[in-house]
């Protein structure tokens, strides 16, 4: 099992046997918003929960008040997002959305800006009753980012989702879980319980099947039918030897629960 240790801006935790792995943004003065340190960390933590076969599930919160607050424009270190010399500014921003196991956001509080982008570029958002959505980067005149450009009107289509990066406004939770922004909302006490209970859930499931599913779900968003076709079968190829799947079978045929253990 990884042991995440070192970090300063983010804390980690293992949870339900050490399958779903919850990480909680530690600033909760300036509501979890980024500074230099807490970019570098959440980049490090994204590889390493990619790396640890023990994890199954992740879940995404903050401390205190706040999810996210995006940016923290008065930070001392101003340090952009780490990326590799053949990388944009936010081509971190695909380790999470293509992070080979299911995350959950648990939106407890405020999320504007780049925190907003940081809970779409996760697979399930639960918001707490006293959570914010705010798309703020036009009323302060920034760029929208944190690939919320793309993930926004996927999730909502072209409209919706310019209409609320231009008036940059509270989204409200009832219209965002009905647009498919969001996908519960929990009363405060019940969020992290209602989140666990999903995320266990999920981390006792094929992993490594979700994975593929994932990858076809994205890819098809920008590709036509065929090529969809072709990646399903590339990843039905790739699923048909995995111990997950000969466990299901088996357990079909013995009329059981499957056991899988995520290969």
């Amino acid at each position: 099992m990884q042991e995440y240790s070192g970090y300063q801006t983010i804390d980690i935790e293992a949870r339900a046997d050490g399958v779903v792995v919850v990480v909680t943004l530690n600033r909760p003065d300036r509501l979890n918003a980024f500074d230099g340190v807490m970019r570098e960390e959440i980049r490090r933590m994204l590889r390493e929960i990619r790396d640890d076969d023990d994890a199954r599930a992740m879940v995404l919160t903050g401390a205190g008040r706040g999810f996210c607050s995006g940016a923290d424009l008065g930070a001392e270190d101003k340090r952009p997002w780490p990326t590799a010399s053949n990388e944009p500014r936010f081509g971190w921003c695909l380790d999470l959305l293509e992070m080979p196991k299911p995350t959950i956001a648990a939106i407890n509080g405020v999320a504007a800006g780049g925190g907003l982008g940081l809970a779409l570029l996760c697979d399930i958002r639960i918001c707490s009753q006293s959570a914010r959505l705010l798309p703020i980067w036009l009323k302060r005149a920034i760029h929208p980012d944190d690939l919320v450009t793309w993930t926004l009107p996927k999730l909502v289509g072209y409209g919706r989702a310019l209409q609320w990066l231009y008036l940059a406004d509270d989204i409200d939770l009832e219209e965002a879980r009905g647009a498919g922004l969001i996908n519960d909302i929990t009363p405060p006490d019940d969020l992290m319980d209602r989140t666990m209970a999903l995320a266990t859930r999920l981390a006792a499931g094929p992993t490594k099947h979700f994975a593929l599913a994932k990858q076809a779900v994205l890819k098809g968003l920008s590709r036509d039918p065929w090529d969809g076709a072709m990646l399903e079968s590339w990843g039905q190829d790739r699923a048909l030897d995995s111990e997950d799947r000969r466990e299901g079978v088996q357990a079909f045929l013995e009329k059981r629960a499957p056991r899988f253990v995520g290969r």
